[in-house]
């Protein structure tokens, strides 16, 4: 499994929990995690992109 796929599974996971615990409506819930799962994957890409001329 790639670090992508693990990223991607961990923001859905995640963004699916919050989603419930702090909405109350469907379609606001679907919405939150929508915009969570996004904000996830792309702060994650940014920093990456942020740290990739960095040596390791």
């Amino acid at each position: 499994m790639s670090h992508l796929v693990a990223l991607l599974l961990f923001s859905a996971l995640v963004s699916v929990v919050f989603a419930l615990l702090q909405r109350e409506g469907r379609r606001e819930r679907i919405r939150f995690g929508l915009m969570t799962f996004a904000a996830f994957v792309a702060s994650a890409l940014v920093v990456g992109w942020l740290m990739y001329p960095f040596p390791s």
